[in-house]
């Protein structure tokens, strides 16, 4: 029996690197998923990487997010790099459809302010011994979303923030495309189950 692939956007206004890895996955074919889309704010590098796999591109421009993502209507939108904060009416349309990547084990080091280099600065001025990655829902405040996964990531006597952050975006790739390859499968069997 086929399975049905999940329809997934990117949302990313980042460099791309943990769309790459995901989509790396989605070539080889480890990955019972599509990406319909990549959406990003114009002159995004991920754009060169949805060039790449061929993913189609939706420029967002202003507060025409809602109206992307409801014309494009996927069945997950994996965020990545994109600090805005989602709007209300975007989370209620999709609820539970928007997972999120943090370079941190939350609750610790999320919130407002605690995005990119300036997380793993916290981490080592916090002197804790291991940070990691989480992947967890969307909800209205920021990082407050339910966890997914967490992977833990050691922190080490010489760590600078740039090098904590390069080991931590490693599990990044690891993590991320693996949430998204368990939400296909659970998404196959909600699916399944409710065709029997």
């Amino acid at each position: 029996m086929n399975r049905a692939k999940l329809r997934f956007s990117m949302l990313s206004a980042g460099r791309g690197s943990n769309f790459e890895a995901i989509m790396q996955h989605v070539a080889a074919n480890e990955l019972n998923a599509e990406c319909i889309s990549l959406i990003t704010p114009a002159g995004s590098k991920a754009i060169e990487v949805a060039n790449k796999y061929g993913v189609p591109v939706r420029i967002i421009e202003g507060d025409n997010l809602f109206y992307v993502l409801q014309s494009e209507n996927p069945d997950l939108v994996a965020m990545s790099g994109y600090m805005r904060k989602i709007p209300e009416n975007i989370l209620e349309r999709f609820e539970n459809k928007i997972i999120n990547i943090h370079p941190a084990l939350l609750p610790s080091f999320g919130g407002n302010g605690c995005y990119g280099i300036h997380v793993h600065e916290k981490v080592i001025q916090a002197g804790v011994k291991i940070t990691g990655v989480t992947v967890h829902f969307v909800n209205k405040d920021y990082d407050a979303g339910k966890i997914i996964a967490q992977n833990a990531v050691p922190v080490l006597p010489n760590d600078t923030p740039e090098t904590l952050a390069k080991r931590v975006l490693q599990e990044e790739h690891n993590i991320y495309w693996q949430v998204i390859r368990d939400i296909a499968f659970m998404n196959n069997s909600t699916i399944g189950a409710a065709t029997l």
